[in-house]
């Protein structure tokens, strides 16, 4: 663009040293007037710069009586939905009985295999869910009050003790906040087998509480929980006697991967997630 109006301020300057152009009279534009114009002509054709795009990821649309949201390319193939009262992860224990009905919308050929859960969408009605155990109805109570600010800490209604990539995301009816998780039964290390992106969000009129689950890897991690097992050449040696410690360390390398290191891409997985309009069931 430069070299453009560097060559036209050139041009103009030789044809009116050569005495091509007449005289000008009142009634005619300068050099300076011709040199602004088309200059001002060319940067209004210009693309846009490369600060000025924004990522929006081409995908699959799903479109259902119970909500509508788009899988990013390189996420999942599609989705099919159920409605059931299965007792759903994280309540393991089927002790209260079965759940709330819900819908959830199963993620298929999704970008991962061999992890120990399933990527899935759930949404419930609030109301209901809160009903279910002391435990949800603290969940639905924060839901409803949840103005979360990213860097601040999570309440720990919300959280667990290892979360990390804590990110507050909206959806376009709802909002809600995401982390990345793992839940330990023992010692164990953090693995790409277990780690997940945990969603929970609620819709703006307080009616369905909406929760995604869906597995993600990040390249210095172990295959799986196995104390012992190999890692990475850059992974976190698993620390038996500091276990809160190595979690720490654990967490703070994941806080500062970058967003496209994972599988899938973590930003896609916020698309995903921002995409959604709940129109309920």
């Amino acid at each position: 663009m430069k070299k453009m109006v560097l060559g036209l301020l050139i041009l103009l300057f030789v044809t009116v040293a050569c005495g091509s152009i007449a005289p000008m009279t009142p009634a005619q534009p300068n050099v300076e007037t011709i040199v602004a114009a088309t200059f001002s002509a060319l940067t209004a054709s210009a693309p846009p710069t490369m600060e000025a795009e924004q990522i929006t990821p081409d995908g699959t649309p799903v479109n259902t009586a119970e909500i509508s949201f788009l899988i990013p390319n390189g996420i999942a193939n599609d989705a099919t939905s159920v409605t059931g009262t299965e007792v759903e992860f994280p309540y393991v224990n089927p002790s209260n009985g079965a759940m709330p009905q819900h819908v959830k919308f199963t993620l298929n050929l999704y970008a991962l295999s061999g992890t120990q859960l399933q990527p899935h969408i759930m949404i419930f009605r609030s109301e209901e869910y809160a009903q279910y155990t002391e435990n949800t109805a603290a969940i639905i109570s924060e839901m409803q009050s949840l103005q979360y600010v990213d860097g601040q800490p999570l309440s720990e209604k919300l959280g667990s003790d290892f979360i990390t990539q804590i990110h507050a995301v909206n959806f376009k009816n709802g909002s809600g906040v995401r982390y990345l998780t793992q839940v330990f039964m023992n010692f164990q290390a953090v693995n790409n087998e277990e780690l997940f992106y945990y969603y929970q969000g609620m819709t703006d009129d307080d009616k369905y509480y909406v929760q995604a689950i869906l597995p993600i890897n990040a390249p210095f991690l172990a295959v799986d929980g196995d104390p012992n097992g190999p890692l990475p050449a850059d992974g976190i040696p698993f620390n038996t006697n500091d276990f809160p410690g190595y979690l720490e360390t654990v967490t703070q390398r994941l806080n500062s991967t970058d967003t496209f290191s994972f599988t899938p891409y973590l930003e896609y997985l916020d698309a995903l997630i921002e995409s959604m309009q709940v129109t309920g069931f």
